[in-house]
């Protein structure tokens, strides 16, 4: 999958906005755990048609679905649009609708949205081998220092050959929640990244501004462009 953008963007705070900002995405983000009745395959074909659909929906900017190395049976999928109203239109059709109801017969579905608040790198890929580093924190702290914060630990690993790219999500229904994504371009620099002093420093700094905050490896199952 991959999570495109035109040129390197300064890292900076931006305040949560529901209808999204020109030029940056309004995120559908919904967690899926797969039940007795789902397997990997079943589960991956049934996102594979939805993501077909969205591919012709009006304001898409692209999906992309991961799964988690740490929990192996719990998928994360992002689907990414211009503004809060391409997201409604979408979600609210009966193809939509249809799906969700499929999906719900194979895993658990936690539900979200978010929008995008900051994201580093030079061509914002997350091409189908990437492996990904989770960060979902709940703050107790000031917002714009979390998200600095989180931008200096993303910003550190843009020079490494490997790392593709950071993205950082806040919710638009709790804004003390977010969820962060650093990826690689093969699961060795990602693991060696989370075993390295810059990162454990950086996560510390995290911790000082969140309630809780959990560290999760993933990578991309499912994939369609992202603007």
């Amino acid at each position: 999958m991959s999570l495109n953008g035109a040129s390197m963007e300064r890292w900076e705070p931006r305040p949560a906005d529901i209808q999204g900002e020109r030029g940056h995405a309004v995120v559908t983000v919904r967690w899926f755990e797969l039940n007795d009745e789902g397997t990997r395959d079943s589960f991956e074909r049934e996102l594979e048609l939805g993501a077909r659909h969205q591919r012709h929906q009006t304001g898409s900017r692209g999906q992309v679905t991961l799964r988690s190395l740490d929990r192996p049976r719990t998928y994360l999928h992002l689907s990414c649009w211009r503004s809060y109203g391409n997201m409604l239109s979408a979600i609210h059709t009966g193809t939509y609708s249809a799906q969700l109801d499929r999906l719900g017969r194979l895993a658990d579905i936690e539900p979200g949205q978010a929008v995008g608040v900051g994201r580093m790198g030079a061509h914002h890929i997350m091409a189908d081998a990437a492996h990904v580093v989770l960060v979902e924190a709940l703050l107790d702290g000031e917002a714009a220092q979390f998200e600095l914060d989180f931008g200096a630990l993303a910003g550190q690993f843009m020079q490494d050959a490997n790392c593709q790219g950071g993205l950082l999500l806040r919710s638009t229904t709790d804004p003390r929640a977010y969820l962060g994504l650093i990826w690689w371009s093969s699961a060795q620099p990602c693991d060696d990244a989370l075993r390295s002093s810059r990162f454990s420093d950086c996560r510390i700094r995290l911790e000082g501004t969140t309630t809780r905050l959990t560290v999760e490896r993933a990578r991309v199952a499912c994939e369609s462009p992202l603007s």
